[in-house]
């Protein structure tokens, strides 16, 4: 792989006994080992499980804080830990280039997916109208405009 130039990924991953994928493991486990990568588009979901520790999820920040250090800017992420045992991230590039959307739950916030045209929403808490404002602003398929 080492002389790969572009590489698009997409990725849903289920961890138990573990933390969510961010920048650094990303790096260590793939990027470095693509010196002459020049396009990376990537969307990467982890759910994670953790039963029988108790391991410290990070926060968005630090999810963010971890691809910021490894040079990679254009990075939107959402975290939504709502038990202590179970967590879930997202981590795309941006723009988002992708038609499918995995997974949108209330912790979602910000950034707009024009290309999206499958969103799978799921969340154990229920949708507030709040968030089907949010859709319709940042996803324009499911609106009925595009910008």
């Amino acid at each position: 792989m080492s002389n790969l130039e572009e590489l698009t990924l997409f990725i849903s991953v289920i961890r138990l006994e573990s933390t969510y994928i961010d920048g650094n493991q990303l790096y260590n486990e793939i990027l470095v080992h693509v010196p002459r990568l020049n396009q990376f588009i990537f969307s990467l979901s982890t759910l994670v499980f953790n039963v029988e520790r108790r391991i410290n999820l990070p926060s968005n920040n630090d999810i963010q804080h971890s691809f910021i250090e490894r040079g990679i800017q254009q990075v939107g992420s959402y975290v939504n830990h709502p038990l202590l045992i179970t967590g879930e991230c997202r981590i795309y590039s941006i723009p988002y280039q992708f038609d499918t959307f995995l997974y949108l739950t209330n912790a979602y916030s910000s950034d707009t997916f024009n290309k999206v045209q499958c969103l799978l929403m799921a969340d154990r808490e229920p949708f507030e109208h709040q968030l089907f404002k949010i859709i319709a602003q940042h996803f324009p398929l499911f609106s009925g405009t595009s910008s």
